[in-house]
């Protein structure tokens, strides 16, 4: 037997020297060239835009979600914190170019004339308390005579624009009652109008008045309240000893001198009897807006008294001090203060914090620059 006896079988897949896989890959591309191979790539290129939109489409709307519920609301904490500090360094700015320079000097003169009211009170006390005569000042060069009766003819004018309507201090006085009505027969110092012997008499309590300008006085009068006519020194002087349970004085002792106020206190202090009472209610200098600028409007004011100066003359004078108490706030519209309260969106904290200063520096200088109008002490006579 020959070689070829030996020669393996033909392969059944193979045709001419081509496989069954190289015809089926030159028929697809015979296929792809046709019509329908190209409609068929043309559709699979539309499918795969179409789901590129979709995804296009599905992250754009992520984008926008991601937008609203994050990117928005910290745009809007950050332009709040924003407005928060251009708020705040206007407000810094304000108060330190406007506020604290004013109120720095206000101080300094305030504090220049209590250094000076001290001293003179500390001497005229000491001389009290040794008994020497009280000093008297030397002739004058204004017209004193003439002086005083142009301020007489002021004076129903002045207390009409400046204490306050009739009504406005009855109300205000309502407090003094509880104390007077235990106390009675009660002498009111400078009465004015005679608000306070009026409410005295619609509650029962004896009362008399004392009024140095004659108008007031007869008006007074005219009510059918008892009232006596003259100089509140001289009318004290003229009264017995220990014949009145109280004295009040409102909004008199700051229209006196302080040697006449330290006479005046020495009188009250005869008057009274055992365990008497003297209810005193002045303006208050410790509020700016009255010691700098509202205390001047009266011409007929000596100089601001302050409640420590009064309660030092009433100690020399031999009172026991009770009690004292600062009344009639301004109204809130004229403080610095507001009530929107403009730092109520910030949430960072330094800012808020910073804010928070701020706010209690502003009502510190509410306090100083609008404190309340007026002071009362209450006094006794000691047993």
């Amino acid at each position: 037997m020959g070689g070829d006896d030996h020669a393996a079988p033909p392969d059944p897949t193979k045709t001419d020297g081509y496989d069954e896989s190289s015809l089926h890959r030159w028929a697809k591309s015979v296929f792809a060239l046709t019509p329908w191979g190209l409609q068929r790539r043309l559709d699979n290129l539309q499918k795969a835009e179409e789901r590129l939109s979709l995804a296009i489409q599905k992250i754009q709307s992520e984008l926008a979600e991601v937008r609203e519920r994050r990117i928005e609301p910290v745009e809007k904490r950050a332009n709040a914190a924003e407005s928060a500090i251009r708020d705040v360094s206007g407000e810094i700015g304000r108060l330190r170019d406007q506020v604290f320079p004013a109120s720095v000097a206000r101080a300094d003169a305030l504090l220049e004339r209590l250094a000076e009211e001290l001293e003179e009170v500390a001497s005229l006390t000491e001389r009290s308390l040794r008994g020497e005569p009280l000093p008297v000042s030397g002739a004058s060069p204004i017209d004193e005579g003439r002086l005083a009766d142009a301020l007489a003819e002021v004076q129903p004018l002045l207390l009409e624009s400046f204490r306050g309507s009739e009504d406005e201090i009855r109300h205000r006085m309502d407090r003094y009652l509880p104390d007077l009505k235990p106390k009675e027969p009660v002498l009111d110092l400078g009465c004015g109008r005679g608000e306070l012997l009026l409410l005295l008499r619609e509650a029962g309590v004896e009362a008399t008045g004392a009024e140095g300008d004659p108008a007031l006085a007869e008006a007074a009068r005219r009510r059918g309240l008892e009232i006596v006519e003259g100089d509140v020194l001289e009318v004290l002087k003229e009264m017995e000893s220990e014949s009145r349970g109280a004295v009040t004085a409102v909004h008199l002792f700051e229209h006196l001198t302080p040697a006449s106020l330290a006479a005046v206190l020495s009188e009250i202090r005869r008057v009274l009897k055992s365990g008497g009472l003297l209810i005193a209610e002045c303006p208050n200098p410790h509020s700016l807006r009255v010691g700098a600028s509202l205390y001047w409007q009266d011409p007929t004011h000596q100089r601001p008294l302050l409640p420590e100066t009064l309660e030092l003359m009433l100690r020399a004078a031999g009172f026991e001090l009770d009690r004292r108490e600062l009344l009639h706030p301004f109204p809130h519209d004229q403080l610095l203060a507001d009530d929107e309260g403009g730092t109520g969106a910030v949430t960072d904290p330094e800012i808020s914090m910073l804010a928070e200063r701020v706010d209690r520096l502003r009502d510190r200088l509410d306090e100083i620059l609008h404190g309340p109008r007026d002071f009362a002490v209450w006094a006794t006579k000691p047993d």
